[in-house]
């Protein structure tokens, strides 16, 4: 069953979208609020494959998914229709208004409004590329019906730019969407692109217009949105809520379409311009030597979400100028991890991480990069330095050559290359932007199959095969008295069906490493953690019963989701006596949530006091028959 067959059978049967009044999620279950329990069919609930077990507690009907928690959470969530806060993973009425940084706001609005349209742009600009490579080899001729009607369909999108970037700019600034396209097309009307082309004055009452060209722009429209939010804002506070319907739209049209003809366009366009020429001079200054640091770190400025930050340059470089030297320069980035990650695929003697990696390398080829950086270079992050290393010298060749992209926007991957074929046909610019993806491919593949050592097949996977382990041990994260699981006041602890562990009372609020490894997760609002050692055991450590509804409250982390921990290495504080006078159960169940892939899980000591440090469970694969019931839960 799929996280999306799961996430409507749950839905139907807790009584229906109407009979849910909020949804959260901690670490291993939903938490409903119901208008009503007596609907939801707990024991069909229970016998779906992929629920563990249905709790009801603390006035919340909690569905019990495991590890997978998150997943079916973000499709039961549309289902619903409720949108989630990422970082809260609580719905909308829930979220938390802390104050974003200045940073943080500009990329998520950049990503709001440029990353609705960032298919179709480049998808439009693939079209026209091809298009100018069927003319250039005769294929084609401009004035065939053939070409008319596909090139009709790549410049659309470009020519009403205005139009489809009001729309989206709506949604970042939460106004009017139709009434935001409606000003989109009024810039762009023919009768003002025709004035315009005449060079005809024109006056609105009295004041003098300059007009331009508002076809293919982006920054005029952003900004006319920009002012019918506060527009629209005001109005909805002063015009009767009988009138809102006819009157709000309308004084906004009257208001927003002659500012933005005679103040905001000119302006923005102006500003625009001398954006453009900008970039081009400092581009032009030292093209190699800004191609060289630019496509090295390209990469690293993604995955920090900076790239953001240069799309509208590209954008705009189109717009203006009709071309663009940034995005040449920066093409070969995708290629130079695909020739990293096939070096990782031909060295690799891991049989699952060769399969990964020759996946990602086909789709590398494609433009997608995604699997090659989370799943192939950046986790072994010497291929990901070589990949880098390799597109600067790609970048200073691009930029050494001037290369650029023409009329459009090229995502990446072997189509979009016709992209940077400009009027003039095949030329030395584009033979340069050639060299520059083959010399990042190649370097990268190069020095990774030279310094990066293939990967091996992990230290779990050959236990499993030999199935003869060395005992491992976890040591105590915490101080206080062990008690048994069965104690734990939640039957999805006590039965044991999160997997075998203990439990601790504790008398110190700090949480310790138990073993050398790594931090899975660290659940948003503090109250669980999930690590994994070097020798394949995964361990919950969860503080408290329902600590979930405290919201971060009391708990302070010292870790993220990521990291590299040693024992005794301090994890987490959290005030113990203040979260039970909060009235919550403070006992820590400490699980092994991969208990199934063990023969023993010993535990060492019993009913007595401990320090963290304290040796606490031995994990093996091999029977121990010198050891009672009492102290081995078997899953033999």
């Amino acid at each position: 069953m799929t996280d999306k067959e799961l996430a409507k059978q749950i839905v139907n049967l807790v009584g229906g979208k109407d009979n849910v009044n909020s949804l959260i999620h901690c670490v291993t279950r939903l938490r409903f609020k119901l208008k009503d329990e007596s609907k939801a069919q707990t024991d069909k609930i229970k016998n779906l494959e992929g629920v563990m077990t249905v709790v009801k507690s603390g006035g919340q009907y909690q569905v019990v998914i495991g590890d997978k928690v998150t997943e079916v959470y973000n499709q039961v969530m549309p289902i619903l229709g409720l949108k989630v806060d990422d970082d809260t993973n609580e719905s909308a009425s829930d979220k938390n208004t802390d104050k974003k940084s200045i940073w943080n706001s500009l990329v998520e609005l950049l990503s709001s409004l440029f990353m609705p349209v960032l298919g179709p742009l480049a998808s439009a600009g693939i079209l026209k590329g091809i298009l100018v490579l069927c003319t250039i080899t005769g294929l084609m001729t401009e004035k065939s019906g053939t070409y008319m009607i596909l090139y009709a369909a790549s410049d659309a999108v470009f020519y009403f730019l205005p139009i489809i970037l009001g729309f989206s700019a709506a949604k970042a600034f939460k106004t009017d969407p139709y009434l935001s396209a409606i000003i989109g097309g009024a810039l762009i009307y023919p009768q003002m692109v025709t004035a315009y082309t005449a060079g005809k004055s024109l006056t609105f009452m009295g004041i003098p217009v300059i007009l331009m060209n508002y076809t293919q722009t982006l920054i005029p429209i952003v900004a006319a949105i920009y002012l019918l939010s506060i527009v629209q804002k005001y109005l909805k506070k002063i015009v009767p809520k009988q009138l809102k319907g006819i009157f709000v739209p309308l004084l906004s049209l009257v208001i927003v379409v002659p500012l933005s003809f005679l103040i905001v366009g000119p302006i923005t366009s102006t500003l625009s311009t001398w954006l453009a020429d900008a970039v081009l001079w400092v581009y032009g200054v030292a093209p190699t030597i800004a191609g060289f640091i630019l496509a090295g770190i390209w990469q690293l400025a993604v995955l920090l979400g900076l790239h953001w930050a240069f799309i509208p340059i590209f954008l705009n470089n189109i717009a203006t100028k009709g071309f663009d030297p940034i995005n040449a320069m920066l093409y070969c980035t995708v290629f130079g991890q695909v020739g990293a990650a096939l070096a990782m695929s031909i060295k690799a003697k891991d049989p699952k991480f060769k399969e990964l990696s020759i996946s990602a390398t086909i789709s590398g080829f494609l433009g997608i990069t995604e699997p090659i950086i989370y799943g192939v270079t950046l986790p072994h992050k010497k291929s990901f330095l070589m990949a880098s290393i390799g597109s600067a010298f790609g970048g200073a060749i691009a930029g050494f050559s001037s290369a650029k992209m023409f009329g459009g926007f090229a995502s990446g991957g072997i189509f979009g290359i016709p992209m940077f074929i400009g009027n003039h046909g095949i030329n030395a610019s584009f033979i340069g932007f050639l060299i520059s993806l083959v010399v990042a491919f190649a370097i990268s593949l190069v020095l990774t199959l030279v310094l990066v050592p293939g990967v091996k097949p992990s230290k779990k996977e050959i236990k499993s095969e030999n199935t003869t382990v060395t005992d491992s041990e976890i040591e105590s994260p915490l101080t206080g008295t062990i008690m048994s699981l069965s104690s734990v006041n939640d039957e999805v602890f006590s039965t044991g069906i999160m997997g075998k562990g203990v439990a601790i009372s504790p008398s110190l609020g700090e949480v310790y490493a138990p073993f050398d490894g790594q931090v899975v997760s660290v659940f948003p609002t503090k109250h669980a953690i999930g690590l994994k050692s070097k020798d394949g055991i995964e361990l919950l450590i969860h503080l408290g019963l329902d600590t979930v509804n405290l919201k971060g409250k009391h708990f302070d982390t010292q870790i993220k989701a990521g990291d590299e921990i040693k024992a005794g290495q301090l994890l987490e504080k959290f005030d113990y006596q203040a979260i039970q006078k909060d009235g919550y159960d403070i006992i820590v169940p400490i699980i092994i949530t991969n208990s199934k892939e063990f023969k023993n899980i010993n535990i060492l000591k019993h009913n007595q006091s401990l320090t963290h440090g304290d040796d606490l469970l031995e994990v093996s694969n091999n029977v121990k028959t010198d050891i009672t019931n009492d102290t081995v839960l078997t899953n033999a």
